[in-house]
C-alpha cells in the first residue's frame, strides 16, 4: 500500500473564522482519507480557543489524518511591519513543516495568504495550488475598504499575476472569471463554487416549527432571511427599505435577520423605516443553529451590493439557502448564481430592488422546497465536487 501523499495547508485564518470553517475546513475532511495534511493556521484574539477546547481540536483533527499548528495574527497599528512580520515567520516555519512533513503540495486560500503560498512552494520546490483564486483586491476597492492608492490594494493588484502565473492550480468560484483568466495565465483552471455540507443544511420541519412558535410566527406569516454582515459591500439601508415595501403590500411578512449588527443599529433602522417590532427578529446564530433559523423561513434574501467585481465571487451562503430548500432574491449579476436561480427559477433576480414586483415575492413561498433542494445540491454539494488536490 502507498504512503499518502501529505500536503501543506497555509491557512491565512484562525482557526474558528467562519470563512476557515466554510471554504477550507470541509474539504480537508473529505479528503482526509486520501492525504495527510499540515495545517497552519494564524490565532486571532477575536477567535481565541481555550486550552480544553484546543485539545478537543487537535483530537479530531488528529483523527482525520490533520496535523494543527498556528501561529499568532498580527494587524492594528504600524500593520505593514506587522505583515511583513507575519510574512517572514510564515515563511520560515512553513519551510520548516514542508521539509519536516516531507509535503509535496502547498495548499493556500485566497488573498492574501496565497501570496505567502507563492513563495513557499517556490522555496520548498513543491507545487502550489489555490483555491478561491479571486479579484481580493477589487472587492476591497468597491467596497470602499482600500484605495488605489493604499499600500494593500496595490502589492495584492501586483501580486495577482505574479501568483497565478506560478501557480501549479488555480481553482476559482465563476466561469466568468475563469475566462477573465485565460487572457493572461496559462496555469490550469478549474471552476468550482462554494460547497458546502448538504447534509448539515437540511430542511428540519421539526426545527420550523419550534422557531415559529417561539418568535410567534404563524403559519400564514411569509418568512424572509437574510443571513451576514450589513453595509460596506452588503447592503443595509436597502434590505429594511425592502422590507417595509413588503410590509406595506401583506403585513403577514416577517423578517429574519441574522447579523452580527449593533442593537442600536439595527433599532435606529427599524424606526426609520417603521418596522413593528413585532415583524422582525434579529440577533447572530451559531453556525449549528443556522439550519434551523433557515428551515423556520420562507425565502432568502441576498445582500451583495452588485458591484463588478461580485461577479466572480461565489457566496457561500447562496449554496446554505438553496441547500435548505429556500427561493433566493438576489441582485442580477453575483457569481454565476443569479444565472442559476434565474433559470432554474428558484427565485427572483433583481436589477433594482426598489422595482421588484411584492406580489411575485409572496408566490415564492409556494415554490416546492424540496425541488429547490434537489437543484441547489447539484450545483453546491461538497460530496459532487472535485478534488482539489490533484495535479
Amino acid at each position: 500500500m502507498n504512503p499518502l501523499k501529505t500536503i501543506f495547508v497555509f491557512a491565512y485564518y484562525s482557526y474558528k473564522d467562519p470563512v476557515f470553517q466554510s471554504a477550507v475546513l470541509p474539504y480537508l475532511l473529505k479528503e482526509s482519507d486520501n492525504y495527510n495534511f499540515i495545517l497552519l493556521t494564524w490565532e486571532q484574539k477575536e477567535w481565541e480557543i481555550k486550552n480544553n477546547e484546543k485539545i478537543e481540536i487537535e483530537k479530531f483533527l488528529s483523527q482525520n489524518n490533520i496535523t494543527w499548528k498556528a501561529k499568532a495574527w498580527h494587524s492594528g497599528r504600524f500593520k505593514l511591519f506587522k505583515k511583513i512580520y507575519d510574512f517572514t515567520i510564515g515563511l520560515l516555519y512553513s519551510l520548516y513543516l514542508i521539509y519536516k512533513y516531507n509535503c509535496s503540495i502547498v495548499y493556500s486560500e485566497g488573498f492574501p495568504g496565497c501570496i505567502v503560498g507563492h513563495y513557499i512552494s517556490k522555496l520548498s520546490f513543491t507545487k502550489h495550488v489555490i483555491h478561491t483564486f479571486e479579484p481580493h483586491a477589487d472587492y476591497m476597492l468597491d467596497a470602499g475598504v482600500w484605495s488605489k492608492k493604499s499600500w494593500e490594494y496595490k502589492l495584492n493588484k501586483r501580486m495577482e499575476k505574479v501568483v497565478g502565473k506560478g501557480a501549479d492550480k488555480l481553482i476559482t468560484g465563476t466561469e466568468n472569471y475563469k475566462e477573465i483568466l485565460r487572457h493572461y495565465i496559462k496555469t490550469p483552471i478549474q471552476v468550482i463554487p462554494s460547497c458546502i455540507d448538504t447534509d448539515f443544511y437540511n430542511f428540519n420541519s421539526k426545527a420550523r416549527e419550534i422557531i415559529r412558535e417561539k418568535l410567534g410566527i404563524v403559519e400564514n406569516d411569509i418568512v424572509i432571511v437574510y443571513l451576514g454582515k450589513l453595509g460596506g459591500m452588503y447592503m443595509k439601508e436597502e434590505i429594511f427599505k425592502f422590507f417595509s415595501r413588503c410590509l406595506l403590500m401583506d403585513e403577514n411578512f416577517y423578517l429574519l435577520l441574522m447579523t452580527n449588527e449593533s442593537e442600536s443599529s439595527i433599532n435606529n433602522l427599524r424606526n426609520e423605516f417603521r418596522i413593528p417590532d413585532n415583524r422582525m427578529h434579529t440577533g447572530f446564530v451559531k453556525k449549528d443553529n443556522v439550519p434551523d433559523y433557515l428551515s423556520a423561513s420562507d425565502i432568502a434574501f441576498c445582500g451583495i451590493r452588485p458591484i463588478p467585481s461580485r461577479r466572480y465571487s461565489s457566496p457561500i451562503k447562496t449554496g446554505e439557502y438553496l441547500s435548505c430548500g429556500l427561493p433566493v432574491i438576489i441582485p442580477e449579476g453575483i457569481s454565476d448564481d443569479s444565472l442559476v436561480i434565474e433559470e432554474n427559477d428558484l427565485g427572483i433576480v433583481f436589477q433594482d430592488l426598489e422595482k421588484v414586483d411584492i406580489k411575485k415575492v409572496i408566490e415564492l413561498k409556494k415554490l416546492d422546497r424540496s425541488m429547490i433542494r434537489a437543484k441547489g445540491i447539484n450545483y453546491r454539494s461538497l460530496k459532487n465536487a472535485p478534488s482539489l488536490f490533484e495535479i
